[in-house]
């Protein structure tokens, strides 16, 4: 939420080099991407989501969000959608 993208996303990464299932990080590279405007990887990363829950929702992932601020989490949601997730 603070625009570090380059540097969440090398975490995030490092994340999925440990756990290539861990779907939280990869529903946060999808945001990061998708908020970047590389809209290929934000896809690829929305569907990794999916491949590990097929079931995923944005409204459900929303409630689990860390955030204060309501703009954190609208940010985020938009985010996601546009890397193609519902």
């Amino acid at each position: 939420m603070t625009g570090q993208y380059d540097e969440s996303m090398a975490m995030l990464n490092k994340a999925l080099q440990m756990n290539p299932d861990f779907l939280p990080a990869h529903a946060f590279l999808a945001a990061c991407y998708s908020s970047l405007g590389r809209d290929a990887e934000a896809s690829a990363s929305a569907k990794e989501v999916l491949r590990i829950d097929p079931r995923f929702s944005i409204e459900s992932h929303a409630k689990t969000l860390p955030y204060k601020d309501k703009a954190d989490i609208e940010r985020e949601v938009a985010a996601l959608r546009k890397a193609g997730l519902k």
